[in-house]
């Protein structure tokens, strides 16, 4: 499907035969193949002539060795894959230095974005518009106190073009991204971020008091501090400790306290925008996997930085989102939150707050629009590649063999794709702008529930 005709076209056509208004990114692994698991040592251009146009053989604005492997979970059955970039110096290997992991990091600013050594090349496969991830990074980046930065670029993977990606920061500690403080060796306790990921998918796992007494579901494993940045077991038993704490508050009699209750131990507003954001893109993983909380030891924790709205807005592969339901509903602490008056109440005014706002139709509408039309023939040179997919059923609904059930999810094209993508905005803000009060039903009094 790697056809390269008719990519595109520019007054100065030069040798290299390929033009973009959009960043241009060039990897070359050197002959080597790539898989889920194992780094390898790779080179990387970037070319991004601001206001201009760019041509593999244009001036770099990035040139750099860099590791790089395939990443993530249901995509990695995807033909257009993921990448996990890190730059590297990697002029000692072989040399004086044997692995990989020793080399060191270095970082360089991206297509505008923080200079930072770690990326991922995200390509949206499912996604047909293009657009989810680039839409909700950008909302999320108005109402958290961070969220990933996202750039559109274009991708040739060893000469051969792989189509439209999103360069997206990852999560990490750095005062750029999520600004906490430098872990110290000698200091148990650590400002810390941790991700629930299914079980076995996290380098290290937590035994926190969630997990062990059955109240949460999949695994937390801490991503900061890491081994580079000094690490140490009792780092890991403060995180484990300082989140049990938290869970003891929350899952307790007296969850609601003022005082000894879960307030004392987390930021609520973050808990409550990322609910709205989550809750609003119809993102089934919200809460429970690709699930990231931070941790300041001189305030509370936040929940976020949001992760991966691919399969946001109904546009998960497995089966039809009903647009009339809740989906965070249940998913860990948040079925104790919303267990509480105060919280459910503060979710349903700033959700009416915000659909005047930040996640009005009108907004939402003009930012779909303005990110098609910057993206402009970038689409058709991504089709060439990727068209194919339309018709190949992706989009099924499948029952538990994965026995197709329907395929009227499949669009024809990309004004199709786009069309269904509005409509399920519309549709999940009718539903929530007229039922968001329903989740008092959550907190109610009853004499049969435990916790209230």
């Amino acid at each position: 499907h790697h056809e390269t005709e008719g990519l595109a076209y520019c007054e100065n056509m030069r040798p290299g035969g390929f033009c973009t208004h959009l960043p241009l990114v060039m990897i070359d692994t050197k002959g080597q193949e790539m898989d889920f698991v194992t780094e390898i040592l790779a080179s990387l251009k970037i070319v991004d002539q601001e206001g201009g146009h760019n041509h593999p053989d244009g001036r770099a604005s990035v040139e750099t060795d860099l590791l790089i492997r395939m990443r993530g979970n249901s995509s990695s059955r995807f033909d257009k894959k993921q990448y996990r970039l890190t730059f590297v110096d990697g002029s000692a290997y072989g040399e004086e230095i044997n692995d990989l992991q020793q080399l060191e990091h270095v970082s360089y600013k991206v297509m505008g974005m923080p200079a930072e050594s770690e990326w991922v090349l995200n390509g949206p496969f499912l996604d047909k518009t293009l657009i989810r991830n680039y839409l909700m990074y950008n909302l999320s980046g108005e109402l958290m106190t961070w969220a990933p930065n996202v750039r559109y670029c274009e991708v040739f993977l060893n000469d051969e073009y792989q189509g439209v990606y999103i360069m997206l920061e990852t999560v990490k500690a750095d005062k750029n991204r999520v600004d906490l403080a430098l872990t110290n060796r000698n200091n148990a306790s650590t400002d810390y971020i941790v991700a629930r990921e299914r079980v076995g998918d996290t380098a290290h796992p937590l035994n926190n008091f969630g997990t062990y007494a059955g109240k949460t579901y999949n695994e937390l494993g801490v991503v900061y501090p890491g081994v580079r940045s000094g690490r140490t077991e009792e780092h890991l038993e403060y995180v484990r400790q300082d989140i049990g704490a938290a869970e003891k508050m929350l899952y307790s009699l007296d969850y609601d306290d003022q005082k000894i209750g879960y307030r004392s131990a987390i930021d609520v507003d973050s808990f409550v925008d990322y609910y709205i954001l989550n809750e609003f893109a119809l993102n089934v993983d919200g809460g429970g996997l690709s699930t990231y909380m931070w941790k300041d030891v001189r305030s509370g924790f936040e929940m976020g930085p949001v992760w991966d709205f691919n399969n946001g807005f109904d546009n998960y592969e497995y089966y039809t989102l009903a647009e009339d339901e809740f989906y965070l509903i249940s998913k860990p602490w948040y079925v104790m939150l919303l267990r509480d008056e105060e919280f459910v109440e503060q979710i349903i005014r700033r959700y009416h707050m915000l659909r005047q706002s930040t996640l009005s139709e009108e907004r939402i509408d003009r930012l779909i629009d303005q990110t098609i039309a910057f993206l402009g023939p970038a689409v058709e040179r991504n089709d060439v590649v990727w068209g194919y997919s339309y018709r190949d059923g992706w989009l099924d609904n499948f029952d538990m063999d994965l026995q197709p059930l329907s395929y009227d999810r499949n669009p024809e094209d990309y004004q199709e794709a786009v069309e269904q993508l509005r409509s399920c905005i519309r549709r999940r803000g009718a539903f929530l702008d007229e039922n968001i009060h329903v989740l008092r039903q959550f907190c109610a009094e009853s004499k049969v529930k435990e916790w209230n």
